[in-house]
Parts: C-alpha cells; structure tokens; sequence
C-alpha cells in the first residue's frame, strides 16, 4: 500500500509505534498535531504545513522514543516532501507520483510506501478529496512555505 504526501509529511513506520510507544497506536494518536493522517497499516503518513510544526513534532517523537536523529538516516522516521521526495536518506520508504484519475490518468499526487511492498492501494486522510486539497493547491510550481 501507500500513503498520501503532501507539502511535508511526516513518514513514521507503522511498527515502531507498537514496538517503541508506550500505549502503541491509542496513545500515540492521541498525540498527533493534526487530522491530516493517514496509514496503510506499514507507514503513517502526518502531513503538516509549517516548518516549525514539523520540528515541534520531531522533538515530540523523538520524546515519545522513536528513533529519529536530524540529518541521519533513522530507522523510525523520515520526511517527505510533496515535491522534492524523501528528504534525508531512507533505505525503508519509497516515494514516488501516481496518477489517481480514472485508468490512471492525472491528476497525481505524491505517495510513500514501505520499500519493497507489494500492496498498490493508496490511503488518505479522512474526508481528503483531490479538488480542493494541498495537493491541488499547492501544485507543481507552487511553493506552500
């Protein structure tokens, strides 16, 4: 499967939630600064807008005991952007663009992926629509921040 990426997400992979986070998944959502989350069930993806917002959140994971250290590769937690991809090194996500129209045609939206998955659905935030989203708004040449 797949998760959506837009502006920056945040990518956390599903399993250190249960593994390193005291109260697994129920304690962890608890804690998430935005609805704008979605999971395949192999990664979560937490899309924030502002930088600040994402380093806020970082901090909080690190807190929480992911395993995340600024510009290293981190076996927990990545970050991606819309546009430019994966933004440090990751050897366990894949990003790429796919088309989400009929017969897979436009338009095309920024997706993760835990490396070497064989599941092809794409997840998205509750309630999340092309026409109208970050995605759509924010497009190729556009820069959100």
């Amino acid at each position: 499967m797949a998760v959506l990426v837009e502006v920056t997400s945040v990518i956390i992979r599903a399993s250190a939630i249960d593994e390193l986070i005291e109260g697994g998944w129920e304690s962890f959502r608890t804690r998430l600064p935005t609805d704008r989350v979605c999971s395949d069930g192999e990664l979560i993806s937490v899309i924030l807008i502002n930088p600040p917002d994402v380093t806020a959140f970082a901090d909080q994971l690190i807190a929480m005991g992911l395993n995340f250290r600024w510009g290293q590769d981190s076996p927990d937690v990545v970050f991606a952007d819309q546009k430019r991809g994966l933004i440090s090194a990751c050897d366990w996500a894949e990003f790429s663009h796919v088309n989400i129209g009929i017969g897979g045609t436009g338009p095309s939206v920024a997706i993760c992926r835990l490396a070497g998955s064989q599941l092809n659905e794409l997840r998205l935030p509750p309630d999340w629509q092309y026409r109208g989203s970050l995605t759509e708004t924010f497009g190729a040449d556009a820069v959100p921040y």
